[in-house]
């Protein structure tokens, strides 16, 4: 059912309109954990469907659903961690760099892809936007990280609680990467200050060298 409507309309325009859910219904959700981990789930596991199908190597298939496997063990154990008898402190310093790789190796894996295939269209373009979409929540996941284990690194104009300051930071890398700026968050650490201004060049590099890319791809692929 699902390898069939992900035939008919594109396999990543599917994965985009499921990150586009995620990311709407995030503000909605996410003062409650189960909630916010449900939505990771759910664009956990229409990613790793929709990767898993692309033609890749078996080998990059095997790490696809390693790396997927140790994430989901990580995110089940984070529901169970009272029930286990570990810190919320303890998971999240191999939950949140576990899934910056993550996502930075499916980003490599859905451009790899694009560019191998021998016509481009709405599909491929719908992959080009989710990479993007990637950038952010990777970025997004790094930034947590560096507030995590180093309190204050960024200045919050409300956001107090870890929580909330995870939340507040993903809406700060997607602004740095669109190199928008409101100034309502602010890096403050030379890690959270570097980090920051190559969030920006990666998203300014990212469209132009893309779209230079596609377009050579294109003209390569009519000769």
């Amino acid at each position: 059912m699902f390898e069939k409507i992900a035939n008919k309309i594109g396999k990543y325009t599917v994965l985009l309109i499921s990150l586009l859910i995620a990311l709407i219904l995030y503000p909605a959700l996410e003062e409650y954990e189960i909630g916010h981990i449900c939505l990771t789930l759910w664009s956990l596991i229409t990613m790793v469907t929709i990767v898993a199908t692309l033609d890749e190597d078996k080998r990059t298939y095997r790490r696809i659903q390693l790396a997927s496997g140790i994430l989901f063990l990580l995110i089940g154990t984070l529901l169970t961690r009272q029930v286990l008898g570990l810190s919320q402190e303890f998971l999240y310093h191999l939950i949140l760099p576990f899934s910056f790789l993550f996502s930075a190796y499916i980003i490599w894996i859905i451009l790899s892809s694009i560019f191998k295939r021998k016509s481009l269209g709405a599909d491929e373009l719908s992959g080009a936007i989710v990479s993007y979409l990637l950038l952010g929540i990777m970025w997004g996941l790094l930034y947590s990280y560096i507030e995590f284990i180093n309190m204050n690194s960024f200045s919050f104009a409300s956001a107090h609680d870890i929580q909330a300051k995870g939340s507040a930071l993903f809406y700060y890398s997607f602004v740095t990467l669109t190199t928008l700026g409101y100034g309502d968050i602010l890096p403050v650490s030379r890690f959270a200050r570097m980090a920051a201004y190559l969030q920006a060049v990666t998203g300014v590099m990212y469209t132009a060298i893309l779209v230079a890319g596609l377009v050579g791809h294109m003209g390569h692929k009519q000769k």
